[in-house]
């Protein structure tokens, strides 16, 4: 292709540009469909199951939520929640609970 006469009137020459062997053939490019995929590890199946089962266990436990709220920010308010026997009490419910960091 010989691209010297762009500046002059815009027109390129294109005599030069084709081979012997693209005379004559036209060339279909057919695109492929395109897919989607994802692959997730085992590990990252076990860790969503785990979630999902603490997911489910929250939306499972019954009672007066707004009961329960107003007694933590009580509680939090007081300072009854700063000290060390507060922390220890929260880390035993814990590791009693089955808590697992995901």
């Amino acid at each position: 292709m010989d691209i010297r006469n762009v500046s002059n009137q815009g027109n390129v020459e294109r005599t030069g540009d084709r081979g012997k062997r693209a005379e004559g053939q036209r060339v279909y490019v057919v695109p492929a469909p395109a897919r989607d995929e994802a692959n997730i590890s085992k590990s990252g199946r076990e860790t969503a199951a785990a979630v999902e089962a603490l997911a489910e266990r929250a939306r499972g436990d019954g009672g007066d939520r707004a009961e329960l709220v107003a007694t933590a920010l009580r509680k939090l308010m007081s300072g009854a929640l700063d000290g060390d026997e507060a922390i220890q009490g929260a880390a035993r419910r814990l590791r009693d609970s089955g808590f697992r960091s995901a």
